[in-house]
């Protein structure tokens, strides 16, 4: 069998360090991005510079290119990792290239990322043969500049589901020999529900309001933001997440749990667990309220669990708090600009038709 190829969308943090690495382990790469200015410095080099992990290297990509139809034609798995904002986008541009076999992995879906992207896709009419997973998170905690990725911490386990479920088992078998850690999800509403940046971050970033633009985000992000009173809200949410999958009955683990499996946290609380994460240690709050810790974790994050527990007819209140806080300080309406049960294909649905339909 020939060596599968990888096209990753998106020239972030994220995109960089996984095109880097999937080029390192000996894989054929082609990196995505929309935006020329973002992947400048990587064309330049002509090449990305790995940092922080056994394979440190230079990577010397396939393709790097703002072309779409050029990055993803003969490749077997298309990773898009971008912010949940631009799924929308790329579902629509895909929907007319996509060919049988294909599969696409959403890294990280945030809360509805396989829902929207299998709306657009039959909505546009596409009808190539497909497989499309959403992993809960990204492999690592990262930052890429001028073509240098760095990566201060890889996750131990990281769950991914598919839709339908079944296709999950093929993904992971497929994905193997590069990212060991998958595990499977039940369905794309427990993934949904694992989306831990849209608890873990929102609060930080608005309850820090005042520091962030008094000193351009210039203190430590999770060390400095998530104090001991932040942690305790960040559980109350939590908590209201967890009610949410209970009612929609599936599991998905706490935020407590999560750090522990993810990076081996430990510590009484969230305030505690978050200060044993080494990987969190470098990483600086943004520098404006202007950033996907609210532009993408409050609408595609939160406006979508606060949409299902109406679904469901649960109370949310600190969801629903945070939601209305973040549209007065950003001047947006994030329940109308997010994922709605519409815009994911679920608006009407039981909780029994809602298992059929993602199974």
């Amino acid at each position: 069998m020939d060596k599968m190829r990888f096209a990753v969308l998106g020239g972030g943090n994220g995109g960089q360090a996984m095109s880097a690495y999937l080029t390192l382990k000996g894989y054929e790469v082609n990196l995505y991005e929309r935006y020329e200015n973002v992947i400048a410095p990587l064309l330049e080099r002509g090449s990305i510079e790995l940092q922080g992990t056994s394979l440190n290297g230079t990577a010397k990509l396939n393709l790097i290119t703002t072309d779409l139809v050029k990055a993803v034609e003969g490749t077997d798995v298309i990773f898009v990792v971008l912010p949940a904002t631009a799924h929308g986008y790329v579902a629509n541009e895909l929907s007319e290239v996509l060919k049988d076999g294909q599969v696409i992995v959403i890294c990280p879906g945030s809360t509805g990322g396989v829902l929207e992207f299998k709306k657009i896709l039959k909505d546009k009419g596409c009808t190539a043969k497909v497989k499309i997973a959403e992993t809960t998170s990204l492999f690592y905690a990262c930052r890429s500049e001028n073509g240098i990725a760095n990566i201060s911490g890889v996750k131990k386990v990281m769950p991914i589901a598919s839709m339908p479920s079944s296709d999950v088992d093929s993904i992971i078998e497929m994905l193997e020999d590069v990212y060991p850690q998958l595990v499977k999800e039940d369905n794309v509403i427990a993934s949904s529900l694992s989306n831990l940046n849209a608890i873990l971050h929102p609060i930080a970033v608005l309850l820090s309001t005042g520091w962030i633009e008094a000193t351009g985000g210039k203190f430590r992000f999770y060390y400095d933001s998530i104090t001991p009173s932040i942690g305790k809200l960040i559980e109350r949410m939590d908590a209201e997440r967890l009610n949410l999958a209970e009612a929609l009955g599936v599991h998905t683990k706490s935020v407590m749990e999560s750090l522990e499996t993810y990076y081996g946290a430990t510590g009484d609380n969230v305030y505690e667990r978050v200060r044993t994460v080494k990987a969190y240690e470098p990483i600086n709050a943004p520098p404006t309220l202007n950033s996907r810790l609210v532009t993408e974790d409050i609408p595609m994050g939160l406006v979508p669990m606060a949409e299902m527990a109406k679904l469901v007819g649960i109370e949310a209140p600190m969801m629903n708090l945070i939601i209305d806080l973040a549209s007065q300080l950003m001047d947006k309406e994030y329940r109308k600009e997010g994922r709605t049960l519409e815009s994911l294909g679920i608006d009407g649905l039981s909780i029994d038709e809602l298992y059929e339909f993602v199974k």
